[in-house]
């Protein structure tokens, strides 16, 4: 049963998105949106109890073990909340020109085909499939990007293209390097199975792989967002749908970041620990580093957001570099935290969004008189991107640097800690101007839709348990999949 839901996965959004094609009816693909993510979410919660009763699952070229379970759940969690919001966040864009009624079905059909590709991504255990759907994931995302038309959401897409495009030939070149390090020792099709190389890791020539994870950390760290190679994150943040922007920080980028972690696991078992992770810890920082005054100067409220995940995700790479059983389960808590704070962040944004017409924070004030359940949750989420206890992100930023003092890493620390302060008093300055003060007289002031509250109360319970309690069918997965790891 577990094995042929490995294949019916990446089928259920593929058929979603062709049952769409029949109707332009908005009500009708609403329901099928939210009708396809909840089947995606329940056939999921039946591979996590199969694979926590008997191991990991393979099935061609798709495998599921934990590690992979613990993106998959971030996807389809993110996925059903993302379609809860769009039903009415979509009325109201209609209703203001945002979005036309007649290509709605177009735009339906192309997130659901987005999420295909994640999954196909995440289940992919052939590293020559991961790449693919990979490159699979810019084509489905990039047309979304620029879906609104205007001017800078096209430039935000081709710049997108571009850059990703370039980054993940460098993670294709790497991924031939592996394979031949791999086809030296393991004859046949194996040679490009990560669990059939992760095999033999060991007897690997350690020279070919050294250089063979340099070229994917370059080539998927540009589609992580890492620096210096994020140069097309703000700009398609900012300028796709929101429901997309909440996709591409929530679950996107993720994705690319499980792609680095299964070449970081070949890297250590062929060349020992310390190289991937001296080379995790440089992007880490830099990521970190350069994300920071960006995110003090900036009045663009999306692209605030953007520059948030830049952050983030260096701060995932500095877990993992840290290592250890620690740092690792930080990592990948943080993983999960960030994706649903992030979807959050940007659903609470494009609440404010409408209701004043403009992305310029200078110009949304007093946003707990227009919207307060909105305004509310902008500011749980701000805190919690700022590492503010009790939220989610406080408890897995605190284990990462519990990871990073255990192993000697003062320096790092030290960066990391003054940048952190830094962004947490730039953050909290931003969204308190947002919230408190006078609102314009132009701001929207009907009631608040409750889609797009479902939604957000559904991720803001979620980033709440985890900052309280990690449930302890969770704990175990992270658990588990810190053990795929470090081994």
């Amino acid at each position: 049963m577990a094995e042929t839901l490995l294949w019916v996965l990446p089928l259920v959004p593929t058929a979603t998105a062709l049952l769409m094609l029949t109707t332009r009816d908005r009500r009708i693909l609403s329901a099928l949106d939210i009708g396809g993510s909840t089947v995606l979410l329940a056939l999921t919660l039946v591979l996590v109890r199969g694979v926590a009763s008997g191991g990991p699952r393979t099935f061609g070229v798709f495998r599921v073990d934990d590690l992979g379970l613990v993106f998959l759940l971030l996807l389809v969690v993110c996925t059903l909340a993302v379609s809860i919001y769009t039903v009415g966040w979509l009325k109201q864009a209609v209703a203001v020109g945002n979005m036309k009624g007649e290509s709605l079905r177009s735009y339906f059909v192309l997130v659901h085909a987005f999420v295909a590709t994640m999954v196909v991504t995440v289940l992919a255990d052939n590293l020559g499939v991961l790449w693919i759907a990979m490159e699979g994931t810019t084509i489905t995302s990039a047309v979304l990007i620029g879906y609104h038309g205007h001017h800078h959401g096209l430039e935000a897409a081709w710049k997108y293209i571009i850059v990703t495009t370039i980054g993940i030939s460098f993670g294709l070149f790497g991924t031939v390097l592996i394979y031949a390090a791999a086809a030296d020792v393991h004859a046949g099709a194996g040679a490009m199975s990560w669990s059939a190389i992760m095999a033999v890791a060991p007897r690997l020539d350690p020279g070919i792989v050294r250089i063979g994870f340099i070229f994917v950390m370059v080539g998927y760290g540009t589609k992580a967002g890492l620096a210096p190679m994020h140069l097309w994150l703000p700009d398609a943040h900012s300028q796709a749908p929101t429901p997309v922007s909440a996709l591409l920080s929530g679950v996107l980028i993720k994705c690319a970041l499980l792609g680095i972690i299964r070449f970081q696991t070949i890297a250590s078992a062929a060349c020992g620990s310390k190289f991937p992770a001296e080379v995790l810890l440089v992007f880490g920082l830099t990521s970190i580093v350069v994300a920071t005054p960006f995110i003090l100067a900036q009045h663009d409220l999306k692209r605030l957001l953007g520059y948030h995940s830049v952050e983030h995700v260096g701060i995932v790479a500095l877990g993992l570099g840290f290592g250890g059983p620690v740092g690792t389960y930080g990592a990948l808590l943080h993983v999960m935290n960030h994706g649903i704070t992030k979807a959050l962040a940007f659903f609470a944004a494009g609440t404010a969004i409408a209701r004043y017409g403009s992305r310029d924070m200078r110009i949304i004030r007093g946003l707990l008189a227009v919207a307060p359940v909105g305004a509310t949750l902008l500011m749980f989420a701000a805190l919690s991107l700022a590492g503010v206890p009790p939220f989610s992100i406080f408890v897995s930023e605190l284990l990462v640097l519990r990871a990073g003092i255990g192993q000697g890493h003062f320096v790092a620390i030290a960066i990391f800690l003054a940048m952190v302060v830094i962004i947490f008093a730039g953050l909290l300055h931003h969204a308190g101007a947002m919230a408190f003060g006078q609102p314009a007289a132009t701001a929207g002031r009907e009631a608040e839709a409750p889609s797009p509250l479902l939604g957000m109360l559904l991720l803001a319970a979620i980033m709440l348990l985890l900052g309280l309690t990690i449930p302890a069918s969770f704990d175990g997965l992270l658990r588990r999949a810190t053990e795929v790891i470090v081994g």
